[in-house]
């Protein structure tokens, strides 16, 4: 009986620290962002536009969400939360609306844009995505680093 208790309290141990190794990781998925009454976590305007709304998520679980990459950036300027505790950001691909992470993804600046800050950035996931819509309305080419400057 002793041996089975100790077998038993070992093994929930075991699993309990598993369990917030697991937990501690995060999921890092992007959330579905509740367009038309959600709030932007910087400027608490709703969040309107499927096109430009932003995400990002610490560490530690978690979601910010924004109606423009420019209130995402300036949230994480002003130190609302510190770089080093984000895990990802996500960014709405222009024409599918599938939220894709920031790193790897292309930028388009252009003024006929018009997003909900004025930041007037669109994302792609696909660069020929990018080059049909520029085609159309102009435009300048960004990196995810051109942004933040």
């Amino acid at each position: 009986m002793r041996n089975y208790k100790l077998f038993a309290l070992i093994c929930s141990s075991i699993l309990l620290v598993l369990c917030s190794l697991q937990a501690c990781q995060g999921n890092n998925k992007p959330k579905p962002i509740k367009y038309g009454s959600e709030q932007c976590a910087h400027c608490k305007m709703t969040i309107t536009d499927a096109r430009f709304g932003t995400q990002l998520q610490t560490k530690k679980g978690r979601v910010f969400n924004f109606d423009d990459v420019q209130c995402m950036i300036a949230f994480v300027k002003g130190n609302s939360v510190k770089k080093e505790e984000i895990a990802v950001y996500y960014l709405p691909d222009y024409v599918s609306h599938k939220l894709v992470p920031a790193e790897g993804a292309y930028y388009l600046k252009s003024e006929a844009l018009k997003s909900p800050m004025r930041g007037n950035v669109a994302v792609f996931e696909k660069r020929v995505e990018l080059d049909k819509v520029k085609a159309e309305i102009g435009g300048t080419v960004m990196t995810w680093n051109d942004l933040w400057k």
